[in-house]
């Protein structure tokens, strides 16, 4: 089976005006639909899931956040990045307490926990450079963060 990119180009939205959390996952959950990758339940499946277990990533340079939850709710795999105008708060991972300020959100849809559990493995090994960060977050077109997402392969 060819591997291919996880992100879709659809749902690679720069420069966002958005001041929560659940702004974020609203827009990325209206697009994830659009694009067929996730049920009506996507959305508030999310923001429950992330409130019990945080997916905030303290990163070199910028902090990022991995939202996602139960393949119940995918309808098949994808990714999609959303970087904010301005940081968003969000919990770390494995210690909700300490807050996060995020502008780069990598939402997962992921019908399998397994291969789920592989990417989240994957995303941390490929934006722990700084680099690949700096890229994102600068980049002015889908095209430019679909260069830097290449890599993440399912």
């Amino acid at each position: 089976m060819e591997e291919k990119n996880l992100v879709e180009k659809n749902c690679i939205l720069l420069d966002q005006d958005l001041h929560s959390f659940e702004e974020v996952i609203q827009l990325i959950g209206a697009e994830f639909e659009k694009a067929q990758i996730v049920k009506p339940s996507y959305v508030d499946a999310v923001i429950a899931r992330e409130k019990v277990f945080p997916t905030g990533l303290a990163a070199d340079g910028h902090n990022i956040a991995i939202p996602h939850t139960d393949p119940e709710h995918v309808l098949r795999p994808g990714m999609g990045v959303v970087v904010t105008k301005e940081p968003i708060e969000v919990s770390m991972m494995g210690s909700p307490e300490i807050k996060l300020q995020s502008n780069i959100f990598f939402p997962l849809a992921m019908e399998h926990p397994k291969k789920q559990l592989a990417l989240l493995r994957q995303l941390m090994s490929v934006f722990k450079t700084k680099e690949d960060l700096d890229a994102i977050c600068q980049a002015k077109s889908p095209e430019e963060v679909l260069a830097v997402t290449s890599k993440i392969k399912f």
